[in-house]
């Protein structure tokens, strides 16, 4: 059995253990609370019985040891509580700063379609080529670049067109 799998079965134990300590001792001070006016009643009328009052885990009954398991699970509780909210500041910071990262990201790919090539850039000399009906053999040769750059150039200039009419 996991480390993880432990300490879930052990809160749900700790959580039962508490449970029935509470109701144990809520059922035993109904019974307190009832015995005594009964008692007096019966026994001396002008006689005033003194009900015990709540002390906390002591009036419960139970044993030293249960109420130190009781003490310790409260404390893991608190630790497992702090962990997770730890864990989950944790969470949220990576959460904006990679929200943070996108809209960076999503404004520099904009900027970057604004960009205009220079007339004198390779892949402007390209596509004006390829718009006048020349081959890319021919091109590649005009422009001193291989045929596979030629072709690699022209087919993601085509993608990029594809896209952009995607996108509006």
């Amino acid at each position: 059995m996991s480390q993880e799998h432990m300490q879930q079965l052990m809160m749900i134990a700790g959580l039962g253990l508490i449970c029935w300590l509470l109701m144990r001792g809520k059922m035993r001070r109904r019974r307190q609370l009832q015995l005594p006016t009964t008692f007096s009643l019966g026994h001396n009328g002008n006689a005033q019985s003194s009900v015990s009052s709540f002390t906390g885990t002591k009036s419960l009954g139970a044993p030293a040891e249960v109420l130190r398991w009781q003490v310790e699970l409260h404390d893991l509780a608190r630790e497992l509580k702090a962990e997770l909210d730890s864990k989950l500041v944790a969470v949220r910071a990576m959460t904006n700063s990679y929200d943070q990262a996108t809209r960076r990201l999503a404004e520099m790919i904009r900027l970057a379609e604004q960009v205009q090539l220079p007339a004198t850039s390779p892949l402007a000399e390209v596509r004006r080529l390829s718009a006048l009906g020349w081959a890319p053999a021919k091109i590649a040769q005009t422009v001193s670049l291989s045929e596979t750059d030629v072709a690699q150039l022209l087919a993601l200039d085509c993608q990029r067109q594809a896209e952009k009419t995607e996108r509006h």
